[in-house]
């Protein structure tokens, strides 16, 4: 999925400011519509409106509190731009609901929404109770849930994995093959320069090259071909049978 994440801190007027609200919702419009489709959106924060728990479809669960204000731009907000108030589709305790609380009154007014890009990745949203931060307000957390990316292919731009090869090391026990190698060998290597790293390289190089023109490769399947066998260790393994009987 896009990995570009665009999130967007809200505080809306409170109830009865219906000049300001529409202002806010406004200008949140314009900021949403500059966002490119292919963009996650979150928007978090405080609005000031109490959505009520009648469902719209994909975008207002049933798991919020009864009551809905006069700040209703917030549910036509959310169901013109095909977003999901995550607070409403997780069933939780009160304590782990409402949002808000000050003079024995509570309501749920703060929101984590996501667009359909998030949909299928928010796993919880609630209450995050047990921090301390000096306010009427409640501290609200998601939980989201990303799966690795997976190698998309397409005639134009594909990915293609190859099994990694091993040398046929076993053709050395033929006598013409060990030949071949050591005369590959003997062709390959240089004079040493004394510096242990770029000799080492120097040998690698050449032991590969000439195990590669004398015997090849071989493609990996499992580790049974890298065994040199032969009639001892077939007899081998005939007397260890023989020793279950």
């Amino acid at each position: 999925m896009n990995r570009n994440f665009t999130i967007v801190g809200v505080y809306a007027p409170v109830e009865g400011k219906e000049q300001a609200t529409e202002e806010i919702y406004r200008e949140l419009q314009q900021s949403i519509d500059k966002i490119p489709k292919t963009e996650n959106i979150i928007l978090a924060g405080d609005f000031n409106g109490r959505i009520g728990n009648h469902p719209i479809p994909e975008c207002i669960g049933t798991y919020g509190e009864q009551i809905m204000n006069h700040n209703g731009e917030t549910r036509d907000f959310i169901a013109f731009n095909k977003l999901k108030i995550t607070n409403s589709f997780y069933r939780h305790k009160d304590i782990h609901k409402f949002t808000w609380e000050a003079r024995g009154t509570r309501s749920i007014i703060d929101y984590i929404i996501i667009n359909e890009r998030l949909k299928s990745n928010i796993e919880d949203t609630r209450v995050f109770r047990g921090s301390e931060i000096d306010s009427d307000h409640m501290l609200v957390e998601s939980k989201f849930k990303f799966l690795h990316a997976k190698h998309r292919y397409n005639k134009t731009n594909r990915t293609v994995y190859k099994k990694p090869l091993g040398l046929k090391v076993y053709l050395l026990e033929q006598e013409s093959i060990r030949t071949l190698h050591r005369n590959r060998l003997k062709e390959k290597l240089t004079p040493l320069t004394g510096e242990i790293d770029t000799d080492w390289l120097k040998i690698k190089e050449a032991v590969t090259k000439a195990a590669e023109e004398s015997g090849g490769y071989k493609k990996w399947k499992n580790r049974k071909w890298l065994r040199t066998w032969n009639d001892e260790i077939q007899l081998a393994i005939e007397g260890k049978k023989g020793n279950y009987w």
